[in-house]
Formats: structure tokens, sequence, C-alpha cells
């Protein structure tokens, strides 16, 4: 337990977002409610994504407006000041999560230590504990759970521990948007930055290829409502060989989840639908040239993923990948390109044979 002999009577947890990290905080929640059964334990998420919890029962979720401004956090500090969050406990390190936890009344404040404090979390922190290096993103997460529960024994993460519930309403609005005789691959595109994106040219020729080697799937394309996700998931399904599904920007959170758990194959660069894809159980083809799936790829899939990270290393930082920071993104526009069509249909014939 922790070092309070008392239990805590209310844990709050801070992971505003982005969607694929508030999907591998689940196994730390889960694990925080297990230990505090009796505990009740909010969690503090951005608006804009806090739907992709709806059917998450360990904890009561608090969508927030995300502080842009000093007059947000403002704002903010008023409407918060006089609510006790009892235990607070930050798994998120950027700027703005920061000025949040600072702002927050709490009993104590909990967050990390070496090696994966940034911006000064540890300052804001009244106890930030060290964990151990090169950790994958969830165990960042689960570590710091453990050690907030005072446990020490090993404890594995299990599939269960990273699954995503999926409402009967959403399901059923994804079986008739694909028709639930035909079988699915689903292409994400677009990663949130361009160095992460896979050329346009790769996925129109990718695309022609799965509909030459395997005519009896249909392709979906999925992605957000940003003006240039849609603008290139157009531009695929304007130049492909034969038509596809093109669902990009025309689905909420919830509803994406349930086209990615009823595709029989995701394929997707380093983004949040590759990890809700993930979190549904659904098999996933990652792709990574600047980031390193060891440290942020879908867990338990990072055997599906594409990763040439140590290659850009190389050719773009002129080091070894063991040079970098774990947590380094490559800085490179060129990087993904690298990434052939023919290695994405070896991974998609490996899958499809095992499956």
């Amino acid at each position: 337990m922790i070092n309070n002999p008392a239990l805590p009577h209310k844990i709050t947890i801070i992971r505003l977002s982005a969607i694929g990290d508030v999907l591998m905080l689940l196994p730390a929640v889960r694990l925080l409610k297990k230990q505090f059964p009796d505990t009740q334990i909010d969690w503090l998420i951005d608006k804009p994504i806090a739907s992709i919890l709806a059917e998450v029962s360990e904890v009561n979720v608090v969508p927030i407006n995300k502080p842009k401004s000093i007059a947000d956090y403002w704002r903010f500090k008023q409407q918060w000041h006089k609510q006790n969050t009892g235990q607070l406990i930050s798994f998120q390190t950027s700027f703005v999560s920061n000025m949040v936890m600072a702002l927050l009344s709490a009993e104590h404040k909990t967050g990390f230590g070496a090696p994966y404090s940034r911006e000064g979390h540890h300052l804001f922190a009244h106890t930030a504990y060290d964990l151990p290096k090169n950790l994958h993103q969830v165990e960042i997460f689960f570590e710091l759970a453990k050690k907030f529960a005072g446990l020490t024994e090993q404890i594995k993460i299990t599939a269960d521990d990273l699954n995503l519930a999926i409402s009967d309403i959403d399901q059923h609005w994804a079986a008739e948007a694909l028709q639930e005789h035909r079988q699915w691959i689903a292409i994400n595109p677009m990663a949130s930055t361009q160095e992460k994106t896979w050329p346009l040219e790769h996925y129109i020729s990718l695309i022609n290829r799965l509909k030459t080697h395997y005519p009896d799937k249909q392709i979906v394309l999925t992605g957000g409502p940003n003006a240039k996700e849609i603008e290139f998931g157009a531009k695929i399904q304007q130049q492909v060989d034969s038509p596809c599904l093109n669902l990009v920007g025309k689905t909420t959170l919830t509803q994406l989840a349930a086209i990615l758990k009823q595709s029989s194959l995701v394929i997707s660069p380093d983004t949040g639908p590759l990890h809700l894809a993930n979190a549904v159980a659904t098999p996933v083809i990652g792709l990574y040239a600047v980031t390193r799936p060891e440290y942020i790829g879908p867990y338990n899939q990072l055997q599906n993923c594409l990763n040439i990270y140590a290659q850009v290393a190389q050719e773009f930082m002129h080091k070894p990948s063991t040079e970098l920071a774990w947590q380094k993104k490559i800085p490179s526009l060129d990087a993904m390109q690298l990434i052939s069509v023919e290695q994405v249909m070896a991974k998609v014939k490996h899958i499809d044979s095992v499956s």
C-alpha cells in the first residue's frame, strides 16, 4: 500500500492526452482499482477524447478543457481551488499537465522522477519516483502505479488489462457500416505529424497490391476529423485502382474503435488509432521509422511492427540508436519512405498465415 497507512479516500489521475497514451494507461488504472477497490478514482482527461473511456467502469471520468492561455489557467484555478483531489497522481509530464498538477489542491502529489520527468515535472510532485530505464510506455505507467501502491513484486500485464470495451450501439453502427459478412483491412494512413506519416504513393501502391493478393478482403480508410487527414484520405481514395470505403473524419472515437474491432487487420503509423486497434484486440502492423516501437509501439504486438528506427538513426543522425535518448523522435521528413511496400506486404502475409 502507499506510505500513508490510511487507505486513500480519493485518487485523482492526470492524463489529459493523447489517445494512445490514454489507452496505454489502462493497465495502471486497473492495478490501482484492484489495490484500492473502495477508493473513488477520478481521471482528468481532455474533453475532446474523454468519450473513449465511456465504457471504462473502474474510474470516474472527468473531462476538462485543456488550458491553452493564461486566462484558461486562471479559470481552471478558480474552478478547482476549493476541490480537494485527495491523492493526486500525474501520469503526464508535459508543460500543460505540470501546470494543472501545480494548480490542483491535493493531500499528496505523486509523479515521475528520473529518467522520465520532463519540463520540470518532478518539481511539482511531493514524491517523484525514479524508475528503470528503457521501459515501454505501458510499463512506465504501470511501474509508477506500483510505486504508489507500495508493490514490489513482478506483475504481468495481460491483454485484459489493456482491453477497451465498446458499447453495443457503436458495434451495431460499425456492423452496418462495414456490412458484417465482408472481411476488412483497415488502413489509418496519417499520423499526428508528417515525420511519422508514410508517403501517399506508398499507400496507393499497398492498397492496389492488397486488392490483387486478397480479393476477398475490402479496404476501409480511417482517421480523425482534421482537415489534413480528410484531404489525405480523399487523395488515396481517388488514386487507387479499385474503390475503398473512406471513413476518415466520418466516425466518432467510439465508432472508430468499433470499426477497428470488426476489421481483421489494421495498418497504421505511430498514432492513436493504432493503439485503439490494439486495445480492441485486432492484429496491427505498425510502421515505425522515427520513434521506437519498443518504447511507444502497440504493447503485446511489437513483433508485428515494421521497425527501422536503428537504420534511420544511423542514416539521419549518424550514430547508432543505442546512443540516442530512449524517447528520442528522429527529426526527419524522409525516414518513413524507407519502409517499403514489399516489407508491409510480407508482414500482411505472415499475419494472415498465422491467423
